[in-house]
């Protein structure tokens, strides 16, 4: 759940908050973006974060990073210049998030004094153009915006018609726009004789707006946008196979469109996530996900004892009270006397008469309890990790994801949950989830049809497998390494540019096309830099504008190269240059 912050750096910011001369609006919101990394890193660093200020330009200061610190030290450095300008902000975080797809859920933290602009450039400006102009390409980047979740902490009393103009034209472009966001505000604060809002006193604005007030924003900021979801995870029927995880960052609702122009369906996934069997990592491939999350074991950590200090004694816990008319009687009695057999430890305890229950540990810093507690989540990580495995789980009424361990560029190992689209015919080449068996279940003689497998380089073979990520990106590097090599390679560049498109074409993955033709924008870019040929530029031109030609989405069809008198003509119209 990839965050901008975003602070206002205009002028305005300096201004001193009405009754509290030792603060402005600048320190408060700085004080503000102190405390929600605060509360990030209390929440274990999961956000990766970005800072940008604006003026009439918006600067990036620091690009994503889970290193907090960095951010830290960027805030002081930065210095008001001049007005504010909201929509060039919001146009450059359009292109910051770019990167990041629209499956996660992306969020912007804008910390202002809700200047409302002036002229052109102002919110009153942009709502008088946008009018009636919602479907031009100069606005197309507000349907991207559209999909992030924009919080507005709103810094201002509510006795300043300068902050409350503001405000209610930052929400008139919110409802205007159609976007999803929120304005934390403080709230009016009553006059002690009227108890109207706009005549406070200085005395009120000094309990309206302060360092505790922002403080109280964040933390309603992070309640509603930072607060991972509690389920209940259990696998298999034995009592003990469940705890409570946390997911994060939270699953979004899902929207179920009705089949025959019905109404659609809002659907959550349960509070009780049911682990149905387990998979290799290899059968399930990379289907498509809704979205990805961290499983994490929710552990209540004890308070220390003022008193103790942390340095008293530590008793074993009483042993458990069998009962013998319990119809886990038999199991709760070996997985006490497999317990007593571990913990036994001759070296660090101290036993005192015949059969003591009551065990003192020579040397204890730490509580033991939160060390000793069985967690599900840890079993199930460690354990499908070493196998290599994956464990399918049930969401809701034919919902279903799948658990795994995932290793990231740092080498550290973090569980995670893919959730799948509904249904149970979501992943193809395994077929009906529900259908599902064990391998026992087959007779002799009798090999499984699912899943399909791709053992060589879909390139190698004469048809196109993309089960997996490393196909696809082995196809798509292999026409860059051919597009480096042009004019050299240029024929086996256009055969591997339309074997990709016709795959394309005919799983309908429209998408991959304009993705193409971007990264050969770009590449064309870099190599005009580097000072490569005209005609390799030119044909990497070509086959960016040909692909996205509506003509060529006909399988049928073959995009050939540029032809050499062609590539003259078109270099032959570029500007000459002066003759001295």
């Amino acid at each position: 759940m990839p965050t901008i912050i975003a602070l206002d750096a205009s002028l305005s910011m300096l201004r001193p908050v009405p009754g509290r001369n030792e603060h402005t609006y600048q320190s408060l919101a700085l004080k503000g973006i102190q405390h929600l990394l605060d509360n990030l890193t209390a929440a274990g660093k999961l956000e990766h974060l970005a800072l940008v200020s604006y003026t009439t330009v918006c600067e990036l200061k620091v690009d994503f990073t889970r290193d907090y610190d960095q951010i830290r030290q960027a805030i002081k450095k930065i210095e008001p210049l001049d007005k504010a300008c909201l929509m060039t902000m919001l146009k450059t975080c359009v292109s910051l998030m770019a990167t990041w797809g629209t499956q996660n859920l992306l969020q912007l933290v804008v910390f202002t004094d809700c200047g409302p602009g002036f002229g052109s450039t102002s919110i009153a400006g942009f709502l008088e153009s946008y009018a009636g102009k919602e479907a031009e390409p100069e606005y197309a980047w507000l349907k991207l915006l559209a999909n992030y979740n924009l919080n507005f902490i709103c810094l201002g009393v509510h006795g300043d018609l300068y902050f409350t103009r503001g405000l209610a034209l930052h929400q008139q472009l919110l409802d205007v726009a159609s976007l999803k966001g929120q304005l934390f505000m403080t709230k009016p604060a009553k006059s002690a004789e009227t108890g109207d809002a706009a005549a406070t006193t200085g005395a009120s604005h000094k309990s309206e707006l302060g360092r505790t007030a922002v403080f109280e924003l964040i933390e309603r900021l992070c309640e509603s946008s930072y607060k991972s979801t509690e389920v209940t995870l259990k696998c298999g029927h034995y009592f003990r196979m469940e705890s409570q995880v946390l997911l994060w960052p939270p699953p979004m609702p899902y929207e179920q469109l009705a089949l025959y122009g019905g109404e659609s369906t809002i659907r959550h996934i349960e509070q009780r996530i049911d682990v149905c069997g387990f998979l290799a990592l290899s059968d399930i491939g990379s289907p498509a996900t809704l979205s990805r999350h961290w499983v994490l074991a929710k552990v209540d950590r004890e308070k220390p004892s003022r008193r103790s200090g942390g340095l008293a004694a530590v008793a074993k816990p009483a042993k458990l009270t069998l009962d013998t008319g319990n119809p886990h009687y038999e199991l709760e009695k070996l997985e006490q006397d497999i317990r007593d057999f571990y913990t036994k430890d001759a070296k660090d305890t101290e036993e005192s008469g015949d059969d003591a229950d009551v065990v003192v540990l020579k040397h204890s810093s730490t509580s033991q309890s939160e060390q000793q507690k069985d967690t599900l989540c840890v079993l199930l990580h460690g354990a499908l990790k070493l196998e290599n495995m994956a464990a399918l789980v049930l969401l809701g009424e034919k919902w279903y994801g799948f658990m795994y361990a995932y290793t990231d560029i740092k080498k550290k190992s973090n569980f995670m949950l893919n959730i799948l689209p509904p249904g149970s015919n979501v992943i193809p080449w395994l077929g009906d989830l529900e259908l599902l068996g064990f391998p026992e279940d087959l007779t002799p003689g009798e090999t499984a049809s699912f899943p399909v497998r791709a053992e060589r380089r879909s390139y190698s073979q004469s048809s196109v497998v993309w089960i997996r990520q490393a196909s696809l990106q082995s196809d798509v590097q292999k026409v860059l390494r051919h597009a480096k090599k042009m004019p050299d390679k240029t024929q086996h560049f256009y055969k591997e540019l339309n074997r990709i498109r016709r795959a394309a074409l005919a799983l309908g993955f429209v998408e991959l096309l304009e993705a193409l033709a971007l990264l050969l924008e770009k590449e064309n870019a870099q190599l005009t830099l580097n000072g490569v040929s005209t005609e390799c530029t030119l044909q990497l031109q070509h086959a960016a504008t040909e692909l996205r030609k509506t003509s060529n989405r006909d399988i049928k069809s073959t995009i050939v190269p540029l032809q050499k008198a062609t590539a003259a003509e078109a270099s032959a119209t570029a500007p000459a240059g002066y003759l001295y």
